[in-house]
């Protein structure tokens, strides 16, 4: 039997049919709840629960906090609603007017930027009208079924579509796409998906990625150009080597031209003619500003980042946990 459940505060609702999560009949009904990987992993589905109740699968038990278990917030990506159910969601309204669609899209151009990462540019199909919030994500669909997700680095007016795509030890997507994929293949897209993206205010922001977890915080960048942001921003990029840096000299060129933005650069393996920060990338941020009371962070990246900087930023710096937004490469 179908539960409902009611969002607040944009007073949307939805049905949940039996062994539906509350995230899965959320996105099908067009009510984009807060999530990341879908999959119980990153917790960024984490969801105050205002009145009723959710059961989990024993199997996802351990993936759960105190608060999911006293029924104080939810997981949404895996909590099945046992009861009518009201849930504290801000982002359903910061996110209206963004729909879910399934579409083709056309390889426009392919550019190899070092040994393991690829830049793609993508077309969706004639009448095919794609808009997403700056640091979403896709689905891209290979034709023989096999998808991964992607967040996109950068849109334009007539909806191309920018990746940033490392190619993984035994990946097979991210593999056929270094090696293989050739301009001018079709594809399949879906999405946008995904709660990461810059909520409005007045907070000083810190940006965190680690490798192509970079894509969407160029989004988000590009975002606030337009916007003639004033926030100040500080952006830290780390990798393992330079050449994971790949748009290294872009942020140069912003922490020049942005009077706004100052970019860290951080190398866990150090280099002989590297002479920037070195070690990982969170404690770096950690190092700079060990108060982040009033602060808004925004990480994107392995998650092994993004689980680090949450403990640390919050547990040692004093972040609120709800200006935490994060996005995990899983």
């Amino acid at each position: 039997m179908a539960v409902e459940v009611r969002v607040e505060p944009s007073g949307k609702s939805f049905s949940v049919e039996e062994g539906q999560s509350v995230l899965e009949a959320g996105l099908k009904a067009g009510v984009t709840l807060k999530h990341s990987c879908r999959d119980g992993q990153c917790g960024e589905c984490r969801t105050t629960i205002v009145s009723g109740q959710v059961a989990y699968a024993d199997e996802v038990k351990d993936k759960l906090v105190e608060t999911d278990l006293d029924g104080v917030t939810g997981l949404m990506c895996q909590a099945r609603p046992s009861s009518d159910l009201v849930v504290d969601a801000p982002e359903v309204t910061e996110l209206e007017g963004i729909s879910i669609q399934k579409f083709p899209v056309r390889v426009l151009a392919k550019e190899v930027l070092s040994d393991d990462v690829v830049v793609l540019r993508l077309g969706p199909a004639p009448g095919i009208e794609f808009r997403c919030m700056p640091g979403q994500y896709i689905d891209l669909q290979m034709k023989d079924g096999n998808k991964r997700s992607y967040s996109v680095a950068a849109t334009d007016d007539s909806g191309q579509i920018e990746l940033h795509i490392r190619k993984m030890p035994g990946g097979v997507v991210s593999g056929f796409i270094y090696d293989e994929l050739k301009a001018k293949a079709i594809l399949t897209a879906e999405g946008p998906f995904g709660t990461f993206y810059i909520r409005e205010g007045e907070a000083p922001i810190i940006l965190t990625a680690s490798g192509t977890g970079f894509a969407p915080i160029k989004a988000i960048i590009e975002q606030l150009v337009r916007e003639d942001n004033s926030r100040p921003v500080v952006l830290y990029w780390g990798g393992r080597r330079k050449a994971d840096l790949y748009y290294h000299q872009m942020c140069l060129d912003w922490g020049k031209e942005l009077s706004w933005l100052t970019y860290v650069p951080v190398l866990s393996e150090e280099e002989g003619d590297w002479d920037g920060r070195t070690g990982f990338v969170h404690q770096a941020v950690v190092d700079d500003i060990p108060d982040m009371s009033g602060y808004e962070a925004y990480v994107c990246g392995a998650p092994i980042v993004v689980s680090s900087a949450r403990t640390d930023f919050v547990e040692k710096c004093g972040l609120d946990l709800a200006n935490f937004h994060s996005d995990a490469f899983l």
